[in-house]
């Protein structure tokens, strides 16, 4: 069965989105009520932002059920302060990976909103001959940021994709970057042997509006992938993890330096089910991946046989033509003249070892080589081998010489 990435998706939001209780709710700022009105802003900003970093006790904290509607069971239970709001709307795809519908964000009195992305949400694009297919990764995260934040947003300004440089040097960074390289080697995955690790930790901060108040927010996102290359075509996937912060602008300092453990216990039998599911999505996909590469593989075999007709008939009618011209007689027969008309010309004669023919190319070279599909190739380079090079299995040749 195909790793679950629950675990490590669970273990990973608790990177990209730092939650903290609130104090009690005797201790939490107010929009209305200032009690020492002769603080700067400033020093608010701070006394808040210091305030965000305490820890909550385990008496101001409630574990709540997060319903999977899809499904009918429990996802997973989690500690939410006890004076928030957890908003929740979740089912997931009964019939492969990511969901229907999903949201699931918790909310302090004074609307701050901590939320997530739909967890475990794959990404798929590919790239043919220049033409892309599919939803990469940064079009899906733009995506899913509306889509997340528009129950509780009028307005949405994002800003730039930014590298998280900071995120990345961490000690918790190298380790999912390490889980990303174990994903790609994992044959589990049916990646290819020239895959290679799609792997980043980015960061979108965005100014917003909820009901006429300025909010501003911020975005964490992981992307666990792989950038696998087969002939023509190259195929980004993977998955996404991340989460959110809004907040009103003079909470917005501290709501994104709040810090809490939820605790995530995942239910077991949600975690298996959706596993099979995923697997069983998987499995498919697989299925519809090697029929595609059979077919692709099958035009590419008939365009060979077609090419290597059309050069056999050229050929062919490029000796008839030399032999009504100069009469060679036959392809057999070399004669003196047509060594002489050779030289002058700029051509070069073969006995084409596959059809028996008598044909020319253009070029004088020490060294020549042909292959099945009639190809031939001149060098003076007596190291360069054209099977590096060029498809088919080449073979070195010798020009024809004079039969008198």
């Amino acid at each position: 069965m195909k790793p679950s990435f629950l675990t490590p998706t669970l273990l990973l939001l608790s990177f990209c989105i730092c939650f903290t209780s609130c104090a009690g709710p005797n201790e939490k700022a107010s929009h209305s009520h200032d009690p020492n009105p002769s603080m700067t802003e400033n020093d608010r900003i701070q006394k808040s932002t210091s305030e965000a970093k305490e820890l909550p006790k385990s008496s101001s904290m409630q574990i709540v059920e997060v319903k999977d509607q899809a499904l009918n069971m429990t996802m997973m239970t989690l500690k939410v302060p006890a004076a928030w709001v957890l908003h929740q709307d979740i089912a997931s795809n009964p019939n492969g990976s990511g969901y229907l519908k999903f949201l699931l964000a918790m909310e302090s009195p004074e609307g701050e909103i901590q939320g997530f992305l739909p967890l475990m949400m794959n990404y798929f694009s590919s790239v043919q001959y220049g033409q892309e297919v599919g939803t990469g990764f940064e079009n899906l995260v733009h995506y899913l940021m509306h889509y997340c934040s528009q129950p509780f947003l009028e307005k949405f300004s994002p800003s730039l994709f930014r590298k998280d440089h900071e995120a990345l040097n961490t000690n918790e960074g190298k380790q999912y970057r390490q889980y990303a390289e174990n994903l790609v080697t994992n044959p589990n995955y049916n990646y290819g042997s020239v895959a290679h690790v799609d792997f980043d930790i980015i960061k979108m901060e965005f100014n917003a509006f909820r009901k006429n108040i300025p909010y501003k927010g911020k975005l964490n996102v992981v992307k666990l992938g792989a950038i696998d290359q087969y002939p023509g075509m190259a195929v980004k996937s993977g998955v996404i993890i991340g989460g959110f912060t809004l907040a009103p602008e003079d909470l917005f300092a501290a709501a994104i330096e709040r810090k809490i453990d939820m605790d995530m216990k995942v239910n077991p039998q949600w975690d298996a089910k959706r596993s099979q599911i995923i697997d069983m999505e998987t499995q498919r996909m697989s299925q519809d991946h090697q029929a595609r590469r059979a077919q692709q593989r099958q035009q590419f075999n008939a365009h060979q046989q077609n090419m290597a007709s059309m050069r056999q008939t050229f050929d062919q009618q490029n000796q008839a033509w030399y032999e009504r011209n100069f009469g060679s007689g036959g392809s057999s027969s070399y004669s003196g003249n047509a060594s002489v008309t050779d030289a002058i010309t700029g051509y070069s004669s073969f006995s084409d070892p596959y059809t028996g023919q008598q044909i020319k190319k253009e070029g004088h070279y020490n060294y020549w080589y042909t292959n099945e599909f009639g190809e031939y190739h001149g060098t003076n380079d007596p190291s360069f081998q054209p099977g590096n090079h060029y498809s088919g299995n080449w073979t070195p040749i010798q020009p024809l010489k004079p039969d008198h």
